[in-house]
């Protein structure tokens, strides 16, 4: 083999190596919430969210441009609201996905199916699962999308502000000994949290006592009779109705003697940070915290 041979086959063999350094370099594995491993050849540039909380923590670790399509409930920040947007849940349609050519979906185990996810990857379209319930699993899902967009410091940021509010509150508030009814859908079918519910948590971090903290699972269907007899100091509404839920939860039959409805404790959450498992974690903590304590709240760090 003549020298310029072996000059021209050492030179393709350097371009390939360092070819194949630079995949590896870009490359990204993940294993979603369910188990499933995700490879690939470089962080994701085109997702489509079906889940809020999903979207808000891709648009809090630096990830919004990334977005090409959104789940019809995802409404915050309000800068993502103009994307498309496609049905979720039951109503999913896989070819509306698919027109958005996403390489990534990302989903949650409690609102989609098996079979859509089979339908998404049959067609070339890497399936991200995520399930949460209580802190621990957000933190695990923000760090789970920061792998998948290659941000790991900024969702490693995310969470360390989180923790840091959730600290300075939770040493504020020690010895109270007020509890709290949190109600996420109103009658006929009444629901609230039990302690392993990121809200049962929220409580605990604020001071308070969740009146369903005795159950186990983090969502649970409830009746009047058992918050009647649980007489909470705090009710705070998640169930969708608007202000005028306050007014309605005050004339329900039976609830008059309730602490929370004499002394008008009552707060509703018309911005869905206590229900969503996000980073806006740390805005319902400080949120609660202002609405139990009042001017205390003050030495609170900002939102």
């Amino acid at each position: 083999m003549s020298r310029k041979l072996v000059s021209l086959f050492l030179a393709a063999l350097m371009i390939f190596s360092m070819t194949s350094v630079l995949a590896e370099d870009t490359a990204v594995t993940v294993t979603d919430m369910y188990g499933r491993e995700i490879i690939l050849t470089e962080p994701a540039t085109r997702i489509v969210a079906l889940q809020p909380s999903d979207c808000e923590i891709l648009c809090a670790i630096g990830c919004e441009d990334a977005l090409v399509g959104i789940g019809q409930y995802c409404d915050y920040p309000a800068s993502i609201t103009n994307l498309p947007k496609v049905q979720s849940g039951k109503e999913t349609n896989i070819e509306e996905i698919l027109a958005l050519e996403p390489q990534i979906v990302l989903m949650n185990d409690m609102s989609q199916s098996e079979d859509q996810v089979k339908q998404l990857e049959e067609n070339g379209v890497k399936v991200v699962i995520s399930t949460t319930s209580d802190i621990a699993s957000i933190y695990t899902a923000i760090r789970m999308i920061g792998a998948l967009m290659g941000k790991d410091d900024n969702a490693e940021a995310l969470i360390a502000d989180i923790q840091a509010t959730c600290d300075e509150i939770r040493a504020k508030t020690e010895g109270n000994e007020k509890t709290v009814y949190f109600e996420i859908s109103p009658p006929p079918y009444l629901y609230s949290c039990g302690s392993s519910s990121f809200t049962h948590e929220l409580a605990e971090i604020c001071g308070l006592k969740n009146i369903f903290g005795d159950q186990a699972d983090p969502w649970l269907m409830i009746s009047d009779e058992q918050v009647i007899e649980r007489n909470p100091d705090y009710i705070i509404l998640m169930n969708g109705m608007g202000a005028e839920g306050i007014d309605e939860i005050a004339a329900r039959d039976g609830w008059g003697d309730i602490t929370a409805i004499k002394e008008k404790n009552i707060y509703y959450d018309g911005t869905s940070m206590m229900t969503r498992p996000g980073p806006r974690l740390k805005d319902a903590v400080i949120e609660l915290y202002n609405f139990v304590y009042g001017d205390e709240a003050e030495e609170v760090p900002a939102a």
